[in-house]
C-alpha cells in the first residue's frame, strides 16, 4: 500500500476508534466462585443430571428460602443488558409518584437501542413509563424515568445503593437502560436478589404480569384532538405465551452481553427464579428447560449455596417528577437536564473532538492532493525523447537480448 493511502487508512481506523469506541470486549475466565459440579446432589446421596445449558452462567434458586438449588458460575460479572432495568424498576417503583406526569425531553426521546416510543415534549404518567421500559424494554422509557427522578448520576447513585443493599457485590451501575456501557456488569446471582425483592412489591407484581397495555401517542397539535394510543405487549415470552405459573420476567440482548434473563414462576405453591447470562440459544427454551428440571426434582435436591439476606430498606418518600423550566430550572433543588444523560452503550463524542477529527482528516486529503499534484508537476516537465534517440534505445536493447 502507498504510504499516503496506509497514513490515510491509519487516520481513519484511529477516528473509527475515538468516535464509535470498541467493538467488542473481552471477559475474563470466570472467577473462583460457587460453582455446581456436572450433576446436582439430591438427599439420598445419589445424583441427578443437571439440565443442559448452552450459557456462560446461570442459577435457579427458590424465591421464600433463599436456597441456590443449581447453577453455574453464577457470581461471575458479565454485562446484564436490559435486564439492568429490573433493578431500575426496583430502585425507582418507590422513588417516584406513579401517577405524576412527565414532559420528555429530546435526549430521551432519541436513548439508543430499542424503543418505545416516547415523543419529546409529550407528557406521560410515571407508570407509562414504567410499562414501556419494563414491558417493550424501551431505552427511551428507561431514561425518561431517570430524567423524571432528577438525572442519570442521581438515579445511577440510588441504584448502586440499592443493589448494595440487596447484596448484590457484582452489580455495578452506569445507566437505566442497561446498554453496554465500560464498567457495567451484574451477575445471575445478583440478578436473582434484584428479583426476589422485586417480587415482594405488589406493583412491580402487577406490572410483570401485564400481557398487554395501552400506551400513550403523541400528544397532538390540537388540545381538543383526544389524544390516541398504541398497543404494546411484553417481550417475556412465558407471560406473553401464558406460560402456566409464569409471574415476572425480563429479557435482555446486546452485542457484548449476548442473551440474558431473570424470571419467577409458582408451582404447587413454590416460587423459583432462573436468572441467565451470555446464552447461546433461545432464552425462553433455556428458561422452561430450567424451571421444569427444578420444580421437577424439588423435593430431593440438596441447597448448593443461599442467597443473602437484604439489608434494611431506606426510608424514602415518593416525588413527583422533576419538571424542567426555561434555562434548564427544575423543581429539583441543583437538579438540570444538562446532567440528564442518554443511556447510550458509548460516550458521546465532544463538539471538540469531533472538529479535531474532522481537521485531521482535512489536513490528511490536503496533504494527498499537493503529493500527488507534485508528481503530476515532475511529469510534465521531464524532457521529451525524440524518435531518433528512441531508435537507438530499441537498437540497443534488441542488441542486449541476443547477447
Amino acid at each position: 500500500m502507498p504510504k499516503p493511502i496506509a497514513r490515510l487508512a491509519a487516520i481513519a481506523v484511529c477516528c473509527g476508534v475515538v468516535l464509535g469506541g470498541p467493538v467488542s470486549t473481552a471477559f475474563a475466565s470466570p472467577p473462583p466462585s460457587p460453582t455446581s459440579s456436572p450433576t446436582a446432589a439430591v438427599s439420598d446421596g445419589a445424583t441427578v443430571p443437571l439440565p443442559k445449558m448452552r450459557t456462560w452462567t446461570w442459577v435457579v434458586a427458590d424465591a421464600d428460602t433463599g436456597a441456590v438449588l443449581a447453577g453455574r458460575d453464577w457470581k461471575w460479572p458479565l454485562p446484564p443488558a436490559s435486564t439492568m432495568k429490573t433493578l431500575t424498576a426496583l430502585t425507582l417503583v418507590d422513588r417516584l409518584q406513579l401517577d405524576s406526569e412527565y414532559r420528555v425531553g429530546k435526549a430521551d426521546s432519541e436513548a439508543e437501542g430499542s424503543r418505545v416510543g416516547v415523543k419529546a415534549d409529550s407528557t406521560y404518567k410515571v407508570s407509562d413509563l414504567f410499562n414501556g421500559m419494563l414491558m417493550p424494554s424501551g431505552n427511551d422509557a428507561a431514561t425518561a424515568l431517570a430524567s423524571a427522578y432528577g438525572g442519570m448520576d442521581r438515579t445511577t447513585e440510588a441504584m448502586n445503593a440499592e443493589a448494595q443493599r440487596l447484596g448484590a457485590e457484582q452489580t455495578v451501575v452506569k445507566n437505566t437502560s442497561g446498554l453496554d456501557e465500560p464498567g457495567q456488569t451484574s451477575s445471575a446471582y445478583d440478578l436473582t436478589l434484584i428479583m426476589r425483592e422485586s417480587l415482594k412489591d405488589p406493583e412491580l407484581r402487577r406490572m410483570y404480569l401485564q400481557h398487554d397495555v395501552q400506551f400513550p401517542a403523541e400528544e397532538p397539535a390540537d388540545p381538543n384532538e383526544e389524544r390516541r394510543s398504541i398497543k404494546i405487549w411484553t417481550e417475556n415470552r412465558l407471560i406473553l405465551n401464558y406460560h402456566e405459573g409464569a409471574l415476572a420476567g425480563k429479557t435482555g440482548f446486546t452485542s457484548q452481553a449476548g442473551r440474558t434473563f431473570v424470571g419467577a414462576m409458582e408451582r404447587d405453591g413454590r416460587t423459583l427464579i432462573v436468572a441467565l447470562m451470555r446464552s447461546a440459544e433461545s432464552t425462553k427454551r433455556a428458561v422452561t428447560r430450567v424451571f421444569d428440571w427444578a420444580f421437577t426434582n424439588y423435593d430431593n435436591l440438596e441447597p448448593v449455596d443461599q442467597l443473602v439476606d437484604p439489608g434494611p430498606e431506606p426510608e424514602v418518600d415518593a416525588q413527583p417528577a422533576v419538571t424542567y423550566g426555561e434555562g434548564g430550572t427544575s423543581n429539583l433543588a441543583q437538579i438540570s437536564p444538562d446532567a440528564v444523560a442518554s443511556a447510550t452503550s458509548e460516550s458521546r463524542p465532544t463538539p471538540l473532538l469531533i472538529a479535531f477529527v474532522l481537521a485531521a482528516i482535512a489536513g490528511a486529503i490536503i496533504w494527498r492532493r499537493r503529493v500527488v499534484a507534485a508528481a503530476n508537476q515532475r511529469r510534465r516537465v521531464r524532457p521529451k525523447r525524440d524518435s531518433t534517440s528512441m531508435n537507438l534505445d530499441l537498437r540497443d536493447r534488441d542488441k542486449s537480448s541476443t547477447s
